[in-house]
């Protein structure tokens, strides 16, 4: 009798055990998948490591003529009647801005303020016509271009892939012709006008109100991106015998290079881009003369 007590005190025992570890199971299964809900919510909301396109793409840092996904030399569209650039974060100090004015003689005053892009380079593109400067010390910098067209349209390339926009209007640029030749490093090259018994070539002291050839660009920068402006008064460049001296150099002699060239008559500008065939090493130090440049580009024989 006392032996079968013992037995069922034992079985009570062993049940109330079985059925609590039962019970913990059960309680335990909601909280592990209540755990599991919790971590999958969780990564749905984590970024994912693919990479999105950005959309605004960079700029390249030279913004020179022989950058193969150049989209074109002054021809950008969508440009707001007020000086704008790329997209910037709340409170970006680095905001660059560009203000243009309209001078006497067609010309534009472009004045640049990059507070980060403190004595660099920077590129400025026209309707075709393209060249590098620098900012000062306080990322400041003031330049003068001839305007191609009434509507002139600005871009400024900085080096931290920042493209800053501007658009002025300049009436005055339906009363001049003009013929425009941008190059990059490492062509060496000169404009010579010839007109009646007038020769020009470029300078940098050029007023818009006459005629002559304004020299624009610094050839002391890295990847200097250079270029020379004929202007005259009218609605077309008249007979002007237009040339163009490349150096030969052990750096060109043998390439084939390529030059872009813009002409605005009566306030209409056209672009055209120009490929030249320097002939093989060993004649370095000639010059090799690029005629009639205005209606089509013509060799000569280096001289």
């Amino acid at each position: 009798m006392l032996w079968g007590k013992k037995v069922l005190q034992v079985s009570a025992v062993l049940a109330v055990a079985f059925g609590a570890a039962h019970t913990a199971e059960h309680l335990k299964a909601p909280a592990a998948q209540h755990s599991l809900l919790l971590t999958a919510a969780g990564a749905a909301r984590e970024p994912r490591a693919a990479s999105v396109p950005s959309e605004n793409p960079a700029v390249p840092d030279s913004a020179s003529l022989s950058t193969p996904a150049d989209p074109g030399l002054g021809q950008v569209t969508g440009i707001t009647t007020v000086a704008a650039a790329a997209p910037g974060s709340a409170g970006d100090g680095c905001q660059a801005q560009l203000s243009l004015v309209p001078l006497p003689g067609a010309m534009i005053e472009a004045s640049l303020i990059a507070p980060c892009n403190r004595g660099e380079r920077f590129v400025v593109r026209h309707s075709g016509l393209s060249f590098s400067a620098q900012t000062k010390a306080d990322g400041m910098a003031t330049v003068m271009l001839p305007a191609l067209r009434p509507d002139a349209m600005v871009a400024v390339y900085l080096q931290d892939s920042r493209l800053v926009l501007g658009r002025v209007t300049v009436p005055d640029a339906a009363s001049y012709a003009r013929y425009a030749i941008s190059w990059d490093s490492p062509v060496e090259m000169e404009l010579r006008v010839i007109d009646g018994d007038k020769v020009l070539i470029g300078s940098s002291a050029v007023s818009g109100l006459e005629q002559g050839v304004m020299a624009l660009g610094h050839s002391n920068l890295p990847s200097p991106v250079l270029a020379r402006v004929y202007s005259v008064p009218g609605k077309d460049l008249g007979k002007a015998d237009i040339t163009g001296e490349l150096r030969i150099t052990p750096a060109t002699c043998g390439r084939t290079l390529r030059v872009e060239t813009a002409q605005s008559s009566g306030g209409v500008a056209s672009t055209t881009e120009q490929i030249i065939a320097v002939p093989l090493c060993g004649t370095a130090g000639d010059i090799l003369v690029l005629k009639n440049l205005a209606p089509g580009l013509k060799l000569a024989a280096p001289k």
